[in-house]
């Protein structure tokens, strides 16, 4: 199981609380591959997490918009990226062996979920709590 620390949380309560709930359908994928539930299940969890990363990503780049983020092009285009991967990923669970797709599909995300939270949405954050601080003083 995926433990969420408190280390990742990168200060914008609403991205925090989906990325603890994108390390939540990691966790459920685990389960289901852990279990022996992976050919049942697994296209299921992919499908949900496919969505729900859809949903964050479209949250996050508002958000960036929002405050005139200048690096949103280059984010955005890192979610593109990360999507088209997943989606073929996606197609070997379809085709191949589900469990170890699954694992694969898990080990992408999971890798790079953690580098894009402490690197890339960090950037975001600090520029948005800076922007902040000065609208405010």
């Amino acid at each position: 199981m995926l433990a969420w620390e408190q280390g990742y949380k990168i200060g914008q309560w609403e991205m925090d609380a989906e990325h603890l709930i994108l390390f939540s359908l990691l966790n459920q994928l685990d389960i289901n591959i852990n279990a022996d539930l992976a050919e049942e299940c697994v296209h299921d969890v992919l499908a949900a997490l496919d969505a729900y990363i859809d949903y964050h990503f479209a949250h996050e780049e508002a958000l960036m918009k929002a405050w005139g983020y200048p690096g949103l092009d280059q984010h955005s285009a890192l979610h593109h990226q990360f999507m088209n991967e997943v989606g073929r990923l996606r197609e070997a669970v379809k085709t191949g062996d589900t469990v170890r797709a699954a694992l694969k599909v898990r080990g992408f995300v999971l890798e790079w979920l953690l580098n894009h939270i402490m690197e890339t949405d960090a950037e975001y954050a600090r520029f948005i709590a800076e922007k902040s601080k000065k609208s405010s003083a």
